[in-house]
């Protein structure tokens, strides 16, 4: 089979508010356009705001069109106008980055999985009353899907358990990190992030929005238990989620004015600071219950910064053996960490270079390549060992957080 000459691609989910799924989203098609010139690329736009990516990069190539997609998000009616708008553009395929398929499609489509947090921590969806339309959703789209591409091996076990896939019709393709993402040490502009958000001392860092399965009320107490010994502060660059009580904030009230004093709040950061900030801090950590893959934790591998993660979910996969694992329901277990890493200079060091060379397998062009084979070729069941595990470096044999075999996955032997 050749891969289709018209490709459509659902950039709805491309604004502020998707933080994981739009990044993936934007970098895949930037990689994507370029790597297959001869392709058209039809991409469905939203009208959400995007303050992080330019998209001139891809008003500019030639195989590019830009047409607006049906509004708004989840919502069933959206479901009747796709099928007029992908034949009225002759898509032959179709991608989207979420799991809300087109059901009445009139060609393949290919669906993205990052997570499935509201499968295992149902209280993390904010509204009761989306839970049934989110799993029909779900159960209708991974079975209308020809492919599902989940962004970690721990996201296609938890869709194989909850929904019964097939594992010949998961491909795990893990995401890129960008060049930005590079240790700063530019004599002007790492002075000028630390005046900008007040940080004058040493600092653990934690980047996303904070939401109940970031486990950050754990991190708090972990650090709290820290602090009259250590001259850090612990910062959090993300918004807190409107939805849902800041849990941050709540630990930190829970203490003394003393530790108020020694944790910020930085909120939104632009996307030219992210890089800087990382390069400030002695660590990042991820104390996530559950993650879909782990950006931040790639992101401050990339500049140079030790990470801290739970040894749960996804982050094995992205860590590996270049940062600290620690378990996220042990607040021992977390401060323990921090000690070690916050003081210890040579372990600083050996993370960081360590991390920095993880990190640099981690391309968007590679993510490219297969995602393209994807749309060319059709799952087959004998081809199940190779589309799982597609994330692997079959070169060198290195699976993240270890080698699991086809057979005990077809069994779904993993704890939920």
């Amino acid at each position: 089979m050749t891969l289709p000459q018209r490709i459509g691609f659902d950039a709805r989910y491309l604004s502020d508010r998707y933080h994981g799924i739009g990044r993936y989203a934007f970098h895949l098609l930037e990689a994507m356009t370029a790597a297959a010139p001869e392709r058209t690329f039809v991409i469905f736009t939203g009208r959400d705001e995007d303050c992080r990516f330019n998209w001139d990069v891809l008003r500019a190539r030639p195989n590019v069109e830009l047409h607006p997609g049906p509004w708004p998000l989840y919502r069933p009616q959206t479901q009747l106008a796709w099928p007029f708008l992908l034949r009225r553009h002759q898509i032959e395929l179709f991608h989207t980055p979420s799991f809300e398929a087109p059901l009445l499609a009139p060609c393949p489509v290919i669906v993205t999985v990052h997570d499935l947090i509201f499968d295992r921590y149902p209280a993390c969806m904010p509204h009761r009353w989306a839970r049934p339309y989110y799993r029909l959703m779900m159960t209708l789209s991974t079975r209308r899907a020809r492919q599902i591409v989940t962004v970690s091996r721990a996201t296609a076990l938890e869709l194989m358990h909850f929904y019964r896939t097939p594992p010949h019709k998961i491909a795990v393709i893990w995401p890129g990190i960008e060049p930005a993402f590079a240790p700063v040490a530019d004599l002007n502009r790492r002075p000028a992030v630390r005046q900008r958000y007040g940080l004058t001392a040493p600092f653990a860092l934690v980047v996303g929005a904070r939401r109940p399965h970031k486990n950050l009320t754990r991190l708090v107490e972990a650090f709290a238990s820290l602090t009259p010994s250590l001259p850090h502060h612990l910062v959090f660059a993300g918004q807190a989620d409107p939805r849902f009580a800041d849990e941050a904030r709540q630990g930190v009230n829970r203490h003394t004015a003393a530790l108020s004093s020694r944790v910020h709040f930085l909120d939104w950061v632009p996307e030219a600071d992210l890089p800087v900030l990382y390069s400030l801090a002695d660590v990042v950590v991820m104390p996530s219950l559950v993650e879909g893959f782990g950006l931040p934790a790639l992101e401050a591998m990339a500049c140079g910064t030790p990470v801290i993660a739970a040894n749960a979910s996804s982050l094995p996969e992205v860590v590996g053996n270049a940062g600290l694992l620690a378990d996220p329901h042990s607040v021992r277990a977390l401060s323990e960490s921090l000690r070690a890493v916050l003081t210890d200079g040579v372990l600083r060091r050996n993370l960081a270079a360590a991390g920095h060379r993880r990190a640099a397998r981690f391309r968007w062009t590679k993510a490219a390549r297969r995602a393209l084979r994807l749309y060319e070729t059709p799952p087959h069941p004998q081809n199940a060992t190779q589309t799982l595990w597609e994330a692997g470096d079959w070169e060198t044999g290195d699976w993240g957080g270890g080698r699991l075999e086809i057979g005990r996955l077809g069994k779904q032997e993993f704890e939920v």
